[in-house]
């Protein structure tokens, strides 16, 4: 009876033997995870790390957040490295890779841990001031929001700080891209004379990508009009009336803050311009009168001009092509004492003239068909008198006085011929 629950008990204890398998180890934890850049123009960086040939998982853990987020596998026997683009990461947080190794049954091997590296984009430039110059180029200025703090100084990641650069680009619907690159401490940017309209984008850019603030880093950089239009005839010492008118294509048909803008003058295109008349309405069109001294050439002159709406709006200065006007000199007495005389009857002519020049006015005399000279009448600091006999008897002719073309201050005055007057003779 012992022997059989002797056999029974050693039977069971090798049938329990052969149904426990032994302790079977999962693989090996990789070493040495490393992360370094590749090509940070490209924005991608390479990941590596050792093992024993098994297959790998390759995550990426961000600090304070969720669990390991899952980034590719690679097979086994294949080389241990992956290289893993920037743009694919969330920006602005500190992270780390973790790789595990993987066999066929499934198992994984503890985590192996790269270093934290940070993601952090630059802090985004905002326009501060823009302004057109007179040349056409476009200067900017901008400010930046404090860079987020480096929870991992001197990373395997981190760049040099002359890798970070405030980004300004224009573009237009007509296909103008152009790029320029600022170190990360400037706070402004002169934009060469392009052909306008374009827009003016701002962002930071470094090893993570671009940071843009959408609702304050445009600038719109447009064109202005400007029209004016004088009389081709004024009269010395009077006004001559302007139209003008100035816009953009951005305000066509409302205003956007235009003034003040300038009417100018010169006398010919050798001399500089000079302010005549300043207009400091908003209008797009609008008039106004300017006084006569002489001959001289008028433009219409908007400074730079800048306007605040939903985004910057530039526009460098404008004026117009020169428009001339002539002036002719003005009579403030021409005619004769008398309108009727006898024949031998002395009649005197009298002529006052502005500008008060000394010159030799012609006496003139109409015989239905053409002014004839009839005689000379000087004058002295514009006034002149001249007497003579009447003749032609049964005669009524009409008479004029033309004075000559003179300059008065550089400026040019037409010969002027007066109103017509007449004299009968009997």
């Amino acid at each position: 009876m012992r022997k059989t629950i002797a056999a029974a008990t050693a039977a069971l204890m090798m049938l329990a033997g052969a149904q426990v398998p032994a302790w079977a180890a999962g693989p090996e934890a990789p070493t040495d995870v490393q992360v370094a850049w590749t090509n940070t123009t490209t924005g991608r960086f390479k990941i590596t790390w050792t093992d024993g040939g098994e297959e790998n998982r390759v995550r990426i853990e961000y600090e304070n957040t969720d669990p390991p987020i899952f980034l590719t596998t690679q097979k086994a026997g294949a080389p241990n490295e992956v290289s893993q683009a920037a743009s694919s990461l969330r920006y602005n947080q500190a992270a780390r890779i973790v790789v595990v190794s993987h066999d066929e049954a499934g198992a994984e091997s503890a985590a192996a841990y790269s270093p934290w590296f940070d993601l952090n984009r630059p802090a985004e430039p905002s326009v501060l001031s823009s302004a057109a110059l007179a040349d056409g180029s476009v200067r900017v200025s901008w400010y930046r929001d404090q860079a987020i703090q480096d929870t991992t100084p001197n990373d395997p990641l981190d760049r040099p700080s002359t890798d970070e650069h405030v980004v300004t680009e224009i573009s237009s619907k007509t296909g103008l891209f152009e790029e320029f690159l600022t170190p990360t401490e400037a706070k402004s940017m002169t934009i060469p004379p392009r052909p306008r309209p374009y827009l003016v984008s701002l962002s930071a850019r470094n090893e993570w990508g671009e940071s843009v603030d959408i609702y304050r880093s445009n600038v719109h950089v447009t064109t202005l009009t400007a029209a004016l239009s004088v009389p081709a005839v004024g009269q010395y010492s009077g006004t001559i009336g302007y139209s003008a008118a100035v816009g953009s294509p951005e305000c066509a048909s409302t205003t956007c803050g235009y003034g003040p803008v300038y009417l100018q003058a010169r006398a010919d295109a050798t001399k500089p311009w000079a302010t005549v008349g300043k207009y400091d309405g908003t209008a797009l069109k609008f008039t106004g009168a300017v006084g006569v001294p002489g001959g001289r050439q008028y433009r219409l002159y908007v400074p730079a001009w800048s306007y605040q709406w939903d985004q910057s709006i530039v526009a460098p200065p404008i004026s117009t092509s020169a428009r001339y006007s002539a002036a002719q000199a003005k009579f403030t007495v021409v005619g004769f004492n008398t309108t009727s005389a006898r024949v031998g009857q002395l009649v005197k002519a009298t002529v006052n003239v502005l500008p008060a020049g000394t010159v030799k006015a012609s006496l003139e005399w109409y015989d239905g068909k053409a002014w004839h000279h009839g005689a000379y009448i000087p004058l002295t600091k514009g006034k002149g008198t001249l007497t003579f006999k009447a003749s032609g008897r049964g005669t009524t002719r009409y008479w004029r006085v033309t004075v000559p073309k003179m300059t008065m201050n550089g400026l040019p005055i037409l010969a002027t011929p007066s109103r017509s007057f007449k004299l009968g003779v009997r």
